[in-house]
């Protein structure tokens, strides 16, 4: 497995669970906004069995984030998903993109994890997820991962993060139209300062009324709307 780092504790992203963080290296999109691009070329950093010690000694959380990159990019997973349960006992939380359906597929059919954190990126419609993955994507796999969320059974949030230029207040309506029913939506402030595209660091993220009045929109389509990066 190719791990790129490793966080003792954080406290913010999963409320109510107190976690450690696994960075997986790789990702099939390059975002612009993406502010971890070291994470995004394979190459294993830290050894799997040393993970697996640092989640066995953090006595103070109760979780284990997987995140990336994009976690699914490993077709091999499910094996470390499955050590974590195992030999630590932990939750689970699965941050991804959603174009990998098939193994996410099976990853929750397996139960293999607690929570899952789907990140979508834009409108889906295949140009403006090109232009805001900067890959080509086939939207009927974003398509197929939110049905398989929602119908998984398990807590699990879809996630927006609203860069200006990239994202609008019509996006937001679009995006959530498409989650319709969804149980929770979370709008992520924008922060620049090593993005992928050099040219979003010196762009000043929205003000907190332009992301409250997407917040109104979001609520009109999902039950639960949240908003991080304040």
């Amino acid at each position: 497995m190719d791990i790129a780092g490793f966080t003792k504790l954080n406290t913010v992203k999963w409320e109510g669970v107190p976690s450690c963080e696994v960075y997986l290296s790789g990702c099939n999109f390059r975002c612009p906004f993406c502010s971890r691009g070291e994470d995004l070329e394979c190459g294993p950093r830290i050894s799997e069995d040393d993970v697996i010690a640092r989640i066995k000694e953090s006595d103070y959380t109760d979780g284990v984030i997987i995140t990336g990159g994009e976690p699914l990019v490993h077709s091999d997973l499910h094996r470390l998903l499955k050590r974590i349960k195992k030999e630590t006992g932990k939750r689970i939380r699965l941050e991804t993109n959603g174009s990998y359906p098939d193994r996410l597929d099976d990853i929750l059919g397996a139960k293999l994890v607690d929570f899952v954190s789907m990140s979508i990126k834009a409108p889906l419609k295949t140009d403006e997820y090109a232009m805001n993955a900067y890959a080509i994507v086939d939207i009927e796999d974003i398509e197929r991962s939110i049905r398989t969320v929602m119908d998984s059974g398990i807590d699990y949030e879809f996630r927006t993060t609203v860069v200006p230029i990239h994202i609008t207040e019509n996006d937001i309506e679009s995006i959530c139209s498409s989650i319709k029913g969804a149980e929770c939506f979370r709008l992520c402030q924008f922060r620049p300062g090593s993005c992928l595209d050099s040219t979003l660091d010196r762009i000043s993220p929205y003000k907190e009324k332009v992301i409250r009045d997407m917040e109104s929109i979001a609520r009109q389509y999902v039950k639960r709307v949240k908003v991080s990066g304040f």
